[in-house]
């Protein structure tokens, strides 16, 4: 459950150290979740890839709030992370530096799926 002005760290190969919300897509609420895309600003760069102050799509990839499935079983990070995404939705990235949660098995992620290490 993350409101806008969060703060995320990238975990991808982008080039990209700290991103910020500053908005969401396709849902009404304020909070954004695991899988949801948010419109981030970097912060923090280092790399040819991004600047700091460009705006880029985000995929959030793991937050502290308690994540629960439809099983009944619930699970949360230590951290708040995100990937960074072009504006067609492919990451920016060619590697994702941490494990993915089953939610990325959807058709949508596949892309995805295939640069993280495992799913979780």
């Amino acid at each position: 459950m993350l409101p806008k002005g969060a703060f995320l760290q990238v975990i991808d190969n982008s080039g990209a150290r700290i991103a910020q919300i500053i908005g969401s897509y396709g849902q009404a609420g304020q909070y954004s979740y695991i899988g949801d895309v948010v419109k981030v600003t970097i912060k923090e760069a280092k790399g040819e890839k991004v600047s700091s102050g460009t705006m880029k799509k985000a995929v959030v990839m793991e937050t502290k709030y308690p994540t629960q499935r439809k099983n009944g079983s619930h699970f949360h990070y230590m951290r708040n992370t995100c990937a960074l995404l072009n504006d067609k939705g492919t990451p920016v990235g060619n590697r994702v530096r941490s494990m993915l949660s089953y939610e990325f098995l959807k058709p949508r992620w596949k892309r995805l799926s295939v640069l993280g290490k495992r799913l979780f």
